[in-house]
């Protein structure tokens, strides 16, 4: 198995149910006790994915996953434009509260010492925010690192400043964890390695509906780009003495969509484990 102390810090990238292949992956990590990363970064669900890793929850993610996609509560085509939009977030961090409540302090306690970052857009600059969260305002921060226009609730106040999904700002933030030491970086993808994404209708909705917010608009643009352009650096697997790598689903998840039930879930789940243990024994 690789040496636990090849690897420093570890980012997740989100992707909403598409995570379900990384909470596989980070189960796996789990059993087998891979957790040596002394920094952490996660964006939107995936920071979900890491809670639950951190406070040692196994199978969290994907049986919360599992009951959203079926309850009929959760995906509701016809709440696109209501106050909680497609997917009701309030709806799945009150299911979390009331029957599968995250371990949050021991998630502190467990990264205690260590750099957990997770990712928020400014919404009024739209600049990335790399928030450090503690056990007073962890799920806000949670909420609003995977809050979308339409697809979710739109934004969520935390601290006084209105934020929303960090994807939308830097969905892989490899830079961000160089600027902060890193030099041995794993990356969780949620897509397989170096497929690019094209821009798409909520783009280009969402550069209508904020059309007078100017930073809001570029980032709508220019995140396919963005997105593309870090894709292309993953691949080349470092520069100088900074190193990194990816565990990456082999192919586009099932996960992908909204349209889709448990059984896509766990398919997602499954690969994430056997990528994992592929990689760990590599």
């Amino acid at each position: 198995m690789r040496s636990k102390r090849e690897f420093d810090t570890l980012i997740v990238e989100g992707g909403s149910l598409r995570c379900a292949f990384s909470a596989g992956v980070l189960d796996t990590f789990s059993v087998l006790g891979y957790n040596k990363f002394k920094r952490y970064f996660a964006v939107s669900a995936g920071t979900m994915a890491l809670t639950s890793f951190l406070a040692g929850q196994r199978k969290h993610f994907i049986d919360v996953a599992c009951h959203m996609v079926e309850d009929g509560e959760f995906i509701r085509f016809f709440s696109a434009f209501s106050e909680e939009g497609l997917m009701n977030l309030s709806h799945l961090f009150d299911h979390v509260r009331r029957h599968r409540p995250l371990d949050i302090e021991g998630a502190a306690i467990a990264s205690w010492g260590k750099d957990v970052r997770m990712v928020t857009t400014d919404f009024e600059t739209g600049s990335p925010l790399y928030l450090r969260p503690t056990p007073s305002d962890w799920l806000r921060i949670m909420w609003a690192s995977s809050t979308l226009p339409m697809v979710t609730r739109g934004r969520i106040k935390v601290h006084d400043r209105w934020m929303f999904d960090g994807g939308i700002s830097d969905a892989l933030p490899l830079q961000a964890a160089l600027n902060l030491g890193g030099s041995r970086i794993l990356v969780i993808r949620t897509r397989p390695s170096g497929m690019h994404i094209e821009k798409g209708w909520l783009d280009t909705f969402a550069t209508y509906w904020y059309r007078d917010n100017p930073a809001i608009v570029k980032l709508y643009e220019d995140g396919h780009n963005t997105y593309n352009d870090c894709v292309d650096r993953l691949s080349t697997g470092g520069e100088g003495r900074k190193r990194w790598e990816e565990i990456a689903p082999l192919s586009p998840l099932r996960s992908e969509g909204y349209r889709l039930n448990a059984g896509h879930l766990l398919q997602d789940y499954h690969h994430g484990m056997s990528c994992a243990l592929d990689w760990l024994h590599t």
